[in-house]
């Protein structure tokens, strides 16, 4: 009895040994012209204007947006692959927080005419994993005064930096945190 058990585990061992185990290679994460296609024509009212080469990270993306009338707001959305590596989703990798870092800082570098404030820090999506580290910025271009955004985090593998510039009105002619929102959408719909 003990040798035909053996024989019948045996037979199971080697029967499923022989077979092998089904195996997907896992996706490769879209890459910065993928996710640059996924970007709308329009985005809680800026509308989307040039696609240019960004020379920062493999096969880097600069995508413009603004919105209409005389008094504009714009907005640039990069995004960027750092060389030989695969960020997580989100904003809590440490070459997430280098990028929103370095971005803030470029943001608030005194260049004439400009000069800006940081205000305010907070994590998009609200109430949700913080996918996108975002800075709330003040100050003036020349004599127009203005309020921004600037936000950075990985995406799609990648690395997204959204900037956005709005005029300070009584009435500003767009919403930069909907942007922020409405291009973070974008970006997860597949």
């Amino acid at each position: 009895m003990r040798s035909g058990q053996e024989a019948v585990a045996a037979a199971l061992l080697l029967a499923g040994c022989a077979v092998p185990a089904a195996t997907t290679p896992a996706p490769r994460p879209a890459g910065p012209t993928d996710l640059a296609a996924r970007l709308p024509e329009q985005a809680a009212g800026f509308l989307r204007g040039a696609t240019t080469p960004l020379s920062r990270g493999e096969a880097g993306r600069e995508i413009g947006y603004r919105t209409a009338g005389m008094v504009a707001a714009g907005a640039t959305v990069q995004l960027y692959r750092l060389p030989g590596v695969t960020l997580p989703e989100g904003a809590g990798s440490a070459d997430a927080e280098a990028a929103f870092n370095d971005l803030l800082q470029e943001a608030l570098r005194p260049v004439p005419p400009r000069r800006m404030r940081e205000e305010a820090r907070f994590t998009l999506p609200t109430g949700g994993p913080a996918l996108l580290r975002c800075a709330e910025t003040s100050g003036s271009y020349g004599r127009e005064r203005v309020q921004g955004l600037v936000c950075a985090g990985g995406v799609g593998g990648g690395v997204l930096r959204l900037r956005v510039a709005v005029p300070r009105q009584d009435a500003p002619p767009a919403d930069a945190r909907a942007f922020a929102s409405a291009i973070l959408a974008a970006l997860r719909t597949p």
